[in-house]
């Protein structure tokens, strides 16, 4: 057999070619192997600072006497903030045992040290006078015992309709401050 040499070459360049697109696919394979390994095990040693808790309850009492029973469909908690992040919150007001209102909204972030409460979406607020309170973002300050919005809001009566554009009241709806007041009296 006689072979020529350009023949011997091609056939040279055609194995160093293939041997180069062999390494380089096993070099991008390996790497992506050690990529993911390294993804996995830092995923894995992340701590958790979150749970959650369905049918959540909060009691909180003062001398033995009732002041609010806190229910949720669900809470997340989470710990390294000792927030609590509520679906569906129910929180029920008491005066020394005696109930005062109830507070409802779409969602809610409870700080679990002060028990502040920041109540999102559509909030209401139905008392034990026959008074009703809607407005939206309500928050609840525990130290003060006051309820507040910077939103509109609209107070029912059985004497009439109050409007504003934002208030402050105590939990009872007894002293309330309303700003820009528009009343509808039937």
């Amino acid at each position: 057999m006689i072979y020529k040499m350009g023949t011997v070459m091609n056939f040279s360049k055609r194995y160093i070619i293939w041997f180069v697109i062999i390494i380089i696919l096993f070099l991008s394979v390996f790497t992506f192997f050690i990529c993911s390994a390294k993804k996995t095990a830092v995923e894995e040693t992340l701590l958790v600072s979150e749970q959650t808790i369905e049918e959540f309850t909060i009691t909180e009492t003062r001398e033995g006497k009732l002041e609010m029973i806190l229910k949720a469909e669900s809470a997340v908690v989470n710990e390294s903030e000792n927030i609590a992040h509520l679906k569906l919150p129910v929180i029920k007001f008491y005066d020394k045992g005696s109930y005062i209102s109830t507070f409802v909204a779409e969602s809610a972030d409870i700080n679990m040290d002060t028990y502040d409460i920041k109540g999102n979406g559509k909030c209401t607020v139905n008392s034990a006078n026959n008074e009703y309170l809607q407005t939206e973002n309500l928050v609840y300050d525990a130290k003060e015992e006051l309820i507040y919005s910077n939103n509109n809001v609209k107070i029912t009566r059985p004497s009439g309709i109050i409007y504003g554009t934002s208030f402050r009241s105590d939990t009872k709806l007894d002293k309330i401050i309303i700003k820009n007041q528009r009343i509808l009296i039937d």
